[in-house]
């Protein structure tokens, strides 16, 4: 199944991303301008921020996450879109806050974003976080997990340069935690059945 996301391993650029976009909507459609919008304020936002290796650019996962939902599962909501796009603003960006999120782009990614967003600025304890956000995914709407499962899908498939025991935490996480939901909301169930199949097979080859 993973195979068929070629689109993960291509050159994607700005250019590339937006042709997608005119696919859906005229370039002077206030949704193409929304969707251009979110774009430029997350790669502003991520700008000085990378992934586990400190090599790939932060931004380079919030395009993938968005390439998942637009070129596999074919989601043309402007909307959901924008959601992908801001996935991790809020939750990463001091910045950023939901009511901002509300003030640029309305309720409904509000919303969406808020649903997204673990309580990192709360003062709660990093296990504390986990447990009530892990705790509201029995009430999470499908546009949630629409979001979601393709971002823990990519964080999955890009796990290598992680340490072992982050690897073998995330399996757990997504096996006890996503599978469920991917499985309820037939989103991506397969294609994280297949990257864990894939990371453990390489973890036993590699002696872990």
């Amino acid at each position: 199944m993973i195979e068929r996301m070629s689109f993960l391993k291509a050159a994607e650029n700005r250019e590339s991303f937006f042709a997608r976009i005119a696919l859906l909507f005229p370039t002077r459609d206030p949704r193409y301008k929304a969707i251009e919008r979110a774009y430029n304020y997350a790669k502003d936002a991520f700008r000085e921020k990378y992934r586990d290796d400190g090599e790939t650019r932060y931004f380079e996962h919030i395009r993938a996450v968005v390439l998942i939902m637009i070129d596999y599962l074919r989601i043309k909501d402007y909307t959901l879109i924008i959601d992908g796009i801001l996935h991790d603003i809020v939750e990463d960006i001091p910045s950023w806050s939901i009511d901002r999120v509300d003030s640029e782009f309305g309720p409904q990614v509000a919303l969406d974003i808020e649903w997204i967003t673990k309580m990192t600025k709360s003062g709660l304890s990093k296990d504390r976080q986990e447990f009530i956000y892990h705790s509201r995914f029995p009430y999470a709407p499908r546009r949630f997990w629409l979001i979601k499962l393709p971002d823990r899908l990519h964080n999955m498939i890009t796990l290598w340069t992680c340490p072992q025991e982050k690897i073998l935490r995330k399996i757990e996480e997504t096996k006890r935690h996503y599978l469920p939901y991917a499985e309820r909301e037939l989103i991506l169930l397969h294609e994280l059945e297949e990257a864990i199949e894939i990371i453990e097979s390489r973890l036993k080859i590699n002696g872990g």
